[in-house]
């Protein structure tokens, strides 16, 4: 299988599916200290590598948007839903709301949601763009863990942490799924 694109309901975010390597898919990226000059990725180097871990259903993890920075995000453990929503003025999806849920089983109602199941099958990315909000919401009590490829460097000030409240249709979402966040 060579490497299929699938787009999303927000422009410019698409979900990227390719054939496995090998179980060093995962470790690999887990054993970068972070800053990597020297990992090609589809239409670029990868120059900042950030790992995290959540667990428990409904735990709104990130929650954030970047002005400038462009990521890959990979996930290897668990199922979650992830929130994107447009911020970009200038974008025919501005204020758009959407889900993608990624993981290793599917739930058992995805509510019409697209749903990208990896165990043993292929390697989900999930491209992110500048100026969209992106947040990890598992959908189990198990472990999510989640791999970002940056594609330009790291910078603390390149964050921006709008609420739930100012994301369109985020609640809605959410309480698709029976969560229900203050």
């Amino acid at each position: 299988m060579s490497l299929q694109i699938i787009a999303t309901a927000i422009d410019g975010v698409r979900v990227e599916l390719q054939p496995r390597i090998g179980n060093a898919d995962g470790a690999v990226l887990h054993m970068l200290p972070g800053g990597t000059g020297n990992l090609d990725a589809p239409g670029g180097k990868i120059l900042d590598v950030y790992a995290f871990t959540t667990r428990g259903k409904g735990n709104v993890r990130g929650g954030h948007y970047h002005p400038v920075l462009d990521e890959l995000f990979f996930t290897f453990t668990g199922s979650a839903l992830w929130v994107l929503s447009d911020v970009r003025p200038d974008s025919p999806t501005y204020r758009v709301t959407a889900g993608v849920i990624v993981g290793d089983v599917a739930p058992q109602e995805t509510h019409g949601i697209p749903t990208y199941v990896l165990a043993d099958g292929p390697l989900a990315r999930l491209r992110v763009p500048h100026g969209v909000y992106h947040a990890l919401v598992p959908l189990t009590d198990e472990r999510v863990t989640t791999v970002a490829l940056g594609s330009t460097p790291y910078d603390k000030e390149d964050y921006r942490y709008p609420t739930l409240d100012e994301v369109p249709g985020a609640r809605e979402l959410l309480g698709k799924f029976g969560i229900q966040k203050e």
